[in-house]
């Protein structure tokens, strides 16, 4: 008989902020006057760095019960850099991982 163990989706909220000076944003378009939209652009297009992040909640999208063979499925999925380890190895991450320095 399959092990069964239970799957719980959320999803982090966090705030970004980016800053960057209207004379360097003049830089991006130098034949048009400077828009406040262009700042939207950069950060849409990641070329600008996050100025600070602030952690704002978690949610719990939903939870249910699956089979192992469909959990592991869905770690080869989400963990393609992982999809060569060995069924045992998945497993004891699974299991184990990050509760290692706690009772097994």
């Amino acid at each position: 008989m399959s092990k069964k163990y239970a799957v719980v989706t959320t999803i982090q909220t966090f705030k970004h902020r980016y800053v960057i000076a209207e004379d360097r944003l003049q830089e991006l378009n130098s034949e048009s006057p400077v828009e406040l939209d262009w700042a939207d652009d950069v950060v849409t297009c990641e070329d600008m760095d996050e100025f600070s992040q602030k952690f704002i909640n978690e949610s719990i999208i939903e939870s249910e019960w699956m089979e192992e063979n469909d959990v592991l499925e869905m770690f080869d999925k989400d963990n393609e850099y992982l999809a060569e380890w060995s069924k045992d190895q998945k497993l004891t991450y699974i299991n184990y991982g990050l509760l290692l320095d706690k009772k097994k």
